[in-house]
Parts: C-alpha cells; structure tokens; sequence
C-alpha cells in the first residue's frame, strides 16, 4: 500500500468516526470516538499529512 493510499484510509476513517462522535448520545462512547479522531490526526501527522495539524478544527 503507498502512502496516499495509506492517507487515503486513514481520512475514510476519521471521518467515519467523526460521523459517530456526531451521533452519540451516550459521553463515553462520544469520547472514545474523539481519542479514535485523535489517533487518525496522529498517523496522518507522522505520514507527513501537513492538513491534519489540527483535528479540532478538521471536526467543525
């Protein structure tokens, strides 16, 4: 797999999580999903994804 391809998974990803966080009512499961968006922003950030400095922002 290359790298934008890597990238590619990892925002299908993030923004499938960040879908749920969106759609949780329950906290816990609401802040499980913001650590998920975390860790997404943290692999993109070490794969060189200058885009994902800042995860707060991306979600709003």
């Amino acid at each position: 797999m290359t790298r934008e391809e890597t990238l590619e998974r990892i925002r299908d990803v993030q923004a499938r999580v960040q879908e749920l966080r969106q759609a949780s009512d329950n906290p816990a499961i609401e802040r499980t999903m913001q650590l998920l968006d975390l860790y997404c922003h943290m692999a993109r950030w070490e794969l060189g994804d200058i885009r994902a400095m800042n995860p707060e922002a991306e979600s709003r």
